[in-house]
């Protein structure tokens, strides 16, 4: 499970995890088939992630916005090659991350507000957080800002199942 002790480096290795070179081959020659005439857009990923064969449920969990070049619908290669490897991390780690995502919006109460609410499909506040936090008995709330700040980038307010994987992954608490 977790490491005892996190250090930067295990946070570094997910970031800029080294993509098999046989599953490198497969993304890159799905991202050429978009790439060729033009540009790949963000018109062009739902095709490319079902040429990949991956699952509409998580690749529809990934904001366009976060694959492509600043100010356009440009696709990043770089952000795309990480982002469909994370997948494939995070589609091989569901059981964990749906366990350990479950127990965070229990403590939270969302399940209870938000009975109908699909697991992956629950968004959690500050608040949300900070009842979590209270469930667990921790005394002090100030790690719950810095973990949302640091699963969103700053960005946002609110943590999502996606923000949630990929603390996992900085954690190393997820195989790949």
């Amino acid at each position: 499970m977790a490491p005892n002790n996190l250090q930067y480096d295990q946070v570094e290795k997910f970031l800029h995890v080294k993509i098999p070179e046989e599953l490198e081959d497969e993304i890159l020659a799905a991202y050429a088939k978009y790439s060729m005439d033009h540009d790949m857009t963000t018109n062009d990923l739902t095709s490319y992630f079902e040429d990949l064969q991956l699952p509409s449920k998580w690749y529809k969990m990934t904001p366009a916005k976060e694959l492509v070049v600043e100010g356009t619908q440009i696709i990043d290669l770089d952000r795309l090659l990480q982002c469909t490897y994370h997948l494939l991390i995070f589609m091989d780690n569901e059981e964990t991350i749906d366990q350990l995502w479950g127990l965070v919006v229990n403590a939270s109460g969302r399940n209870v507000n938000f009975p109908n609410v699909d697991l992956k499909k629950h968004v959690l506040s500050i608040k949300d957080l900070q009842k979590a936090n209270n469930s667990a008995g921790l005394e002090q709330a100030h790690g719950i800002v810095e973990m949302m700040s640091c699963a969103t980038g700053g960005q946002r307010v609110y943590m999502t199942y996606m923000d949630f994987a990929y603390i996992l992954g900085k954690l190393g608490i997820l195989r790949f």
